[in-house]
């Protein structure tokens, strides 16, 4: 198999650039050393002994270009390519003549040319790392025979060809070795990459999950949350950094107990009354983090809801005509025993008792009964400002309120939602009416309101009264079967109503505020309008 290529032209490889600069200054130091032990008069005596002029001029000359040179490579000014080729050749030319006039090749200064060599190698790709050392070589050999030519006498061409051997495999030597950096340099910084778009893969996917994730750090401090958790907890903060007891205390409860080896740490709940419910898990990681899985609990209620409706349905049916028939004889019995004793006031008392318990039995059988007539959801697309209008229209129609006092405000007029129109008819006609019955008809203004209004993930149906509200001691037993404080009413209105919009896959609550008002809101997923659109 062919080896991959991982050498990158040197125009696109920044580090080309940082090696050429490391050498740049490199340059700089070796001509300032032999610029100053010259000038200063330092040992080695024989630097300059040949022809102190000349040394003195060259000296002087190469260290201005290698200051000049060193500025123009951090700067990284023009093509790096041109730039190795004039660097090296600038070296090449300006240490020959230093060499010839310290005394040529016997003063030991032409290992000074391997440093260049060995850039050339490092720098410089192919064949021209070779050409660098034949430069080099031809250097030295005309060194020496420019020596001997003006009366040296002194034959040092063999000096000077081992000199050029070890050229030749010094470059080679450092191009292999370059390569091999080279390659390992590139495949860092390939593998460097792929762990960070991995890393930033894997934020995208956390980002973008349904399910909350959560990190805190073993003093409680939450490190990481995406914004599934953000949403489903109601934590207001965007940056991580804060108490988690601070933001959601009954979670930082639920968790303390599970450190704690309780046997059920984790139940159900709503950070926030206008707030899904929740389940959450934890685990322990090793570097000692707490890592949270928060789970809406929407999907699985729905499901939970719909076979409670149809065991419900199929339970009332059931009992309905075992119930009917006795009440039916019980009721019909206290007519006939108030006709017969019409004339006892205390017998007529008696029998009113009957009738109107007897009523209100037959009222909770209808209620349930209600539910027993649709054993599964029936899901159609709503669009519910048009079916808003209409459903108050007729409200307002049959239980005769005049047409100022229910308000409808429609902020979302394209809002569209999937849920059985029957149920959310039955619905909304519990919240409307428990709204008239409640509502303060002596108060200027509208006695009910009903908004349409969506967020960026919810659509949601606000019906709220001008009424005194609900007191702290109701909202407990608000939403629970049986518990009513209306006179006549069989407390399972807003049960059966949030039961019903479980079951499709909404939400029910009530919401509380510094006014004490009742405003109650039935929450859609926008995420539904792909599917019903």
């Amino acid at each position: 198999m062919r080896e991959a290529d991982f050498t990158l032209p040197l125009e696109q490889d920044p580090a080309t650039w940082r090696a050429l600069t490391v050498f740049a200054g490199y340059r700089f130091f070796l001509a300032a050393v032999l610029f100053f032990v010259f000038y200063l008069q330092l040992p080695p005596a024989f630097l300059g002994a040949v022809d102190p002029k000349l040394y003195a001029t060259v000296s002087q000359a190469y260290l201005l270009t290698a200051l000049f040179l060193l500025i123009f490579t951090s700067k990284r000014w023009g093509d790096v390519e041109k730039q190795i080729k004039l660097q090296l050749l600038i070296d090449i030319v300006a240490l020959t003549i230093i060499i010839h006039a310290s005394g040529g090749l016997a003063t030991g200064l032409g290992s000074l040319l391997l440093v260049v060599v060995v850039a050339g190698g490092a720098l410089i790709p192919g064949r021209l790392a070779a050409f660098t050392a034949a430069i080099a070589t031809l250097a030295m050999l005309l060194e020496v025979s420019y020596s001997q030519i003006s009366g040296d006498g002194v034959t040092k061409y063999s000096q000077a060809g081992f000199l050029g051997a070890t050229f030749f495999v010094t470059a080679w030597l450092a191009q292999w070795l370059s390569h091999k950096m080279q390659s390992s340099q590139v495949l860092a910084e390939q593998r460097a990459r792929d762990v960070a778009n991995l890393a930033v893969l894997n934020q995208h996917i956390i980002s973008r999950m349904q399910i909350g994730v959560m990190a805190l750090d073993a003093h409680g401090i939450v490190t990481m949350f995406n914004q599934s958790a953000r949403d489903l907890l109601g934590i207001e903060r965007t940056f991580p950094g804060f108490n988690l007891r601070l933001a959601v205390p009954q979670l930082a409860e639920q968790l303390w107990l599970w450190q704690h080896n309780n046997p059920r740490p984790f139940e159900a709940f709503q950070a926030r009354s206008d707030l899904p419910e929740i389940r959450v898990s934890a685990s322990k990681l090793d570097s000692g983090e707490t890592l949270i899985y928060i789970e809406n609990t929407s999907a699985m209620a729905q499901q939970a809801q719909q076979l409670k409706l149809a065991s419900l349905g199929r339970l009332t049916a059931s009992i309905a005509h075992e119930i009917r028939n006795p009440l039916g004889a019980i009721s019909h019995a206290g007519e006939l025993l108030a006709e017969k004793q019409a004339s006892d006031p205390s017998m007529s008392k008696l029998t009113d008792i009957i009738q109107r318990h007897s009523q209100r039995v037959n009222s909770i059988i209808e209620t349930i009964l209600q539910m027993s007539r649709r054993k599964t959801v029936e899901p159609s697309a709503v669009v519910l400002a048009t079916w808003l209008d209409n459903f108050v229209a007729e409200f307002s129609e049959i239980k005769a309120v005049k047409h100022n006092d229910i308000v409808l405000n429609i902020d979302s007029p394209l809002a569209k939602v999937a849920m059985d129109p029957e149920q959310l008819h039955q619905v909304m006609w519990n919240l409307l009416d428990n709204a008239c019955h409640y509502s303060d008809p002596d108060k200027a203004g509208p006695r009910v309101e009903v908004l349409l209004t969506r967020s960026e993930k919810e659509i949601y149906i606000e019906v709220s009264d001008n009424g005194a509200g609900v007191s702290q001691a109701a909202r407990e037993h608000l939403f629970e079967p049986f518990h009513s404080k209306r006179q006549g009413g069989t407390g399972l209105g807003l049960y059966l109503a949030r039961e019903l919009c479980q079951a499709n896959g909404a939400r029910l609550s009530f919401l509380a505020d510094e006014l004490q008002s009742s405003r109650f809101r039935i929450s859609f997923p926008s995420e539904w309008q792909e599917y019903i659109a």
